[in-house]
């Protein structure tokens, strides 16, 4: 806990007793400054803010003036990590008589919070859910199920998860609370399919795509359980869509969508997409593919049309393709410096990452649907660019 904090809270108790004092100049006082504070003056000067913190707090007490920075105080422990005194300090206000139920309500949240932080789930979850039936006309509602979600969510509660949320989606629009619900409906399909169980496994995608209509992952994961099914022409559909929705997905869209269409018309559709597309939206893997099916038949075609689409869409990951090609038709010394150059590149293509959150810039090779970092979910992209697609 930074130093500047430590300050605010010893100027905000002086304030605090000054203005005591100011309301009774015209009366002998009936208290001096608590030697709490001039212990915390003392911890201060030697640079010991968390016990200053602590005697700052021993030397307030718990009224209207001072319940905010009590609450605040609570709060910035807790995300300190100092667990066991955020929950003394909100534990101590509950058991003023004097606090309001807006007043109580408010530090009952931090508490579940507290016990959340501490791994105490039944506990947070009991007294949540007791606040939910009790406050459901109060300004704390959506707070209360959303504090909720997020145990549920922590606990992988999917199905929990989903009926909080869709209480707490009648209360609010908010596009994040909007977005997290339609990815607790995708994991309840993964589940599901795991057991191929896909009757139930794409009516949850289906539910999440009402909820959130651009919800790529639905899509995606709806084209699988047609795949699974056999009904390769219907996850056409679903991918296809998937790609409008999202084109920045197209990555992940290929190889499913190739799969597909082998399995019914052949590569003759796929190609067509593959060129369609590649007019609308270029990315490497669109070229690359392409690249390689003129490949097979008409080798000097293939290295002009990369090339060209190389000059307009530059990135590491075509020149790597490029490369790939020369080497086929080339010897000797040529071919060996082709051949060191390629695994060179090979090698600074698998150590870039390929994807990364669009909200706090965490980057990986794997493509995870809620981010491991900031905890937001559908925020995880495939890279674009130079070193992307």
């Amino acid at each position: 806990m930074g130093l500047f904090l430590v300050l605010f809270v010893a100027l905000f108790v002086g304030w605090i007793m000054g203005r005591k004092n100011s309301t009774l100049k015209n009366k002998p006082p009936k208290k001096s400054i608590p030697k709490d504070y001039f212990r915390g003056l003392n911890h201060l000067l030697n640079d010991q803010h968390s016990e200053a913190i602590d005697a700052f707090v021993d030397s307030l007490e718990v009224n209207s003036e001072t319940f905010d920075i009590h609450l605040t105080l609570g709060n910035l422990f807790r995300k300190k990590g100092e667990i066991q005194k955020a929950i003394n300090i909100h534990q101590s206000l509950l058991a003023r008589p004097e606090i309001s139920e807006r007043e109580m309500h408010m530090v009952q949240m931090e508490l579940a919070s507290d016990f959340m932080s501490a791994g105490l789930l039944d506990r947070a979850g009991r007294l949540l859910l007791n606040m939910a039936s009790t406050s459901r006309k109060t300004e704390f509602q959506s707070k209360i199920l959303s504090l909720l979600v997020d145990l549920y969510e922590f606990e992988q509660s999917w199905d929990k998860a989903i009926q909080i949320g869709d209480e707490l989606l009648r209360e609010t629009t908010s596009k994040k609370e909007v977005k997290r619900q339609a990815h607790f409906h995708c994991e309840m399909a993964q589940n599901l399919q795991k057991d191929e169980l896909w009757k139930p496994a794409y009516q949850h995608y289906k539910d999440a795509l009402t909820v959130d209509p651009s919800c790529i992952r639905a899509s995606i994961g709806a084209a699988d359980v047609l795949s699974g099914q056999g009904r390769h022409r219907d996850s056409i559909k679903e991918l296809k869509h998937a790609a409008e929705q999202d084109p920045e997905f197209i990555s992940v869209i290929l190889p499913k969508l190739k799969e597909s269409y082998q399995k019914v018309w052949g590569s003759g559709g796929y190609i067509k997409f593959l060129q369609e597309y590649n007019q609308k939206k270029p990315s490497t893997a669109l070229i690359v593919a392409l690249s390689q099916h003129y490949m097979e038949t008409d080798p000097e075609y293939a290295e002009m049309f990369l090339v060209e689409q190389l000059r307009r869409h530059p990135t590491i990951k075509g020149f790597k393709e490029l490369i790939s090609l020369q080497l086929t038709d080339s010897q000797g010394y040529n071919q060996q410096h082709l051949a060191v150059l390629f695994e060179l590149i090979d090698q600074l293509t698998q150590a870039k990452h390929k994807y990364q959150c669009r909200q706090c810039g965490f980057s990986g090779h794997q493509l995870h649907w809620q981010c491991p970092s900031c905890k937001n979910w559908g925020v995880v992209k495939p890279i674009h660019g130079l070193e992307g697609e």
